[in-house]
C-alpha cells in the first residue's frame, strides 16, 4: 500500500511539471531571443515598420516597402545550434537636406516603448530603436534624399519557411504603376507586390513593376511641386495618395507605388 501511495504521488508530481512547463510556454515571455523562432519575430518587424511609416508626413516623403531578405547564410543561436537572421527594409525618399530631421520627427512619433534614439554626428545620422521581442530597428541615410529603415530579427531558430503572403490583385492597385508605364510606352516584365498589416487596422502595400529604360520621358509629366527627389538614378514624386518613386537598379527601371497606413 505505501508503494502504491508513492508511485502514485510520483505520477502526480511529474504530470504537475509537466503541466507547468506547458502552461509556463503559452503564457510566459521569453527571456532570450534564442527562445523565439524567426516566425514570431516577422509581426514584429511589420508592426515596426508599419509604425515608422505612420510618423512619415505624405506630403514630403515617398516610401517603397521591401520583402523579407534572409541576411546571413548561417549564424549560430547557441555553439550547436544554426540559426536564420531576416531583415526588412522601408526606403523613404525626402527633400534633400532634410534628411536628419526626418528621422527627428520618426522619433517623435514612434512609441516610448521603442526607446528611439537619433545620433547626428556630423554628415553621419542614424536612428536606433527597440521594437520589443529582440527585434532591432535602424534608420540611416545612404545617400542624399534616402533614407533606409531596417527592422532585423536577429538570429533564431527557423522552424517554416519565410515567405510573403500573396494578396488578391485587386486589393493593390496597379493604376498609378501602369499610368506611368503607359507615358513611357513600356510593359511591365515583372510584378511585385510587397505588404504588411498596419497598426490602424489597414495595410500598407507597394506595387512595383520592372522595364527598361531610365524613364526620363515620365518625369517631364510630373509637376514642380509634387517632386520629393530627382537625381539621375531616382526619381520619387506625389500622386494624390500615392508617393511614385522610379529608381535604376542595373540594366533595369523598377516603378513602385505605395499606399496605406
Amino acid at each position: 500500500m505505501k508503494r502504491r501511495w508513492i508511485v502514485t504521488g510520483v505520477v502526480a508530481w511529474a504530470a504537475a511539471v509537466a503541466g507547468f512547463a506547458l502552461w509556463s510556454q503559452a503564457n510566459e515571455r521569453p527571456t532570450a531571443r534564442e527562445q523565439t523562432t524567426i516566425a514570431d519575430a516577422l509581426p514584429t518587424v511589420d508592426g515596426a515598420l508599419g509604425q515608422i511609416y505612420a510618423t512619415l508626413d505624405p506630403a514630403g516623403t515617398v516610401a517603397v516597402l521591401g520583402g523579407y531578405r534572409r541576411t546571413e547564410a548561417s549564424c549560430r543561436v547557441t555553439s550547436a545550434r544554426e540559426g536564420t537572421r531576416f531583415v526588412r527594409d522601408l526606403t523613404v525618399y525626402v527633400k534633400k537636406s532634410t534628411e536628419g530631421a526626418t528621422l527627428d520627427h520618426v522619433k517623435a512619433g514612434l512609441p516610448a516603448a521603442f526607446k528611439a534614439e537619433v545620433v547626428h554626428n556630423g554628415p553621419t545620422d542614424l536612428l536606433s530603436a527597440d521594437a520589443g521581442n529582440f527585434v532591432a530597428v535602424r534608420g540611416s541615410v545612404p545617400s542624399p534624399g534616402q533614407l533606409r529603415f531596417t527592422a532585423d530579427t536577429g538570429c533564431r531558430p527557423q522552424d517554416a519557411p519565410v515567405a510573403e503572403a500573396t494578396p488578391p490583385a485587386e486589393h493593390a492597385s496597379r493604376a498609378p504603376v501602369q499610368a506611368v508605364l503607359d507615358t513611357l510606352g513600356k510593359e511591365a516584365s515583372q510584378w511585385r507586390t510587397h505588404r504588411l498589416t498596419c497598426s490602424s487596422g489597414g495595410a500598407l502595400w507597394t506595387v512595383e513593376a520592372v522595364t527598361s529604360g531610365d524613364g526620363a520621358a515620365a518625369r517631364t509629366t510630373v509637376p514642380a511641386p509634387a517632386v520629393v527627389l530627382d537625381e539621375p538614378r531616382v526619381f520619387a514624386y506625389r500622386a494624390g495618395a500615392a508617393g511614385l518613386a522610379l529608381r535604376v537598379e542595373n540594366d533595369s527601371l523598377v516603378i513602385s507605388s505605395t499606399t496605406g497606413c
